[in-house]
């Protein structure tokens, strides 16, 4: 665990726009977010910016089967501490906005729920789009894509995306304190898709 903290830190010297903070995100904050997960929804939960697996840990912990988490992680080395830490669980070393790409390859029609801890408030909303509108998409009607930050407002550009997004959840016992939000496609989206 120490190790885990160690190599975190690291890479967030080395690259601190692309790696989200300081330190892995604590224990509490994994649990609320496992917490808002309904794992009765069918398909894989996707875990995006993975890091050393505190999110990882917390779904595991609530109850999420390992051979339906995918944990997507850019950085070679989280990935490859990610697989030593979680055997089972399936494991994507890539870039997020290539999820189209990747969901492809893997055969990936549905999604449970998405968990992202990616430092998404600096993407472009290119960006953006290329990372939450497949997403959306496969997470289907009343599924939520559910992002941590520690801004203020919303972290996700859901105007010009055209989402809909709110704060669900505030966590005080993270460093730096977190903010939980759950970002959908509006309802009148949805029942377009359905017609």
């Amino acid at each position: 665990m120490r190790g885990d903290y160690a190599l975190f830190f690291g890479l967030w010297l080395q690259k601190p726009l692309q790696i989200a903070a300081v330190t892995p995100s604590s224990k509490r904050l994994a649990q609320v977010m496992a917490e808002l997960v309904d794992f009765d929804r069918p398909g894989p939960v996707l875990e995006l910016g993975a890091g050393t697996g505190s999110l990882t840990r917390g779904l595991l912990q609530a109850g999420c089967p390992r051979h339906r988490l995918i944990a997507l992680e850019r950085e070679p080395s989280l990935a490859a501490a990610l697989q030593r830490s979680f055997p089972g669980i399936a494991t994507i070393v890539g870039d997020a906005t290539a999820l189209d790409e990747h969901f492809a390859e893997l055969g990936i029609d549905r999604l449970c729920a998405v968990v992202s801890s990616l430092p998404i408030k600096w993407f472009s909303v290119a960006a953006q789009r290329a990372i939450v509108e497949p997403c959306l998409a496969l997470l289907g009607p009343g599924g939520v894509f559910l992002q941590m930050t520690n801004a203020f407002a919303s972290p996700i550009a859901v105007e010009p995306l055209g989402i809909a997004g709110e704060r669900i959840a505030h966590v005080w016992r993270n460093l730096p304190p977190a903010q939980v939000w759950a970002y959908s496609k509006p309802a009148d989206a949805n029942a377009r898709e359905k017609q």
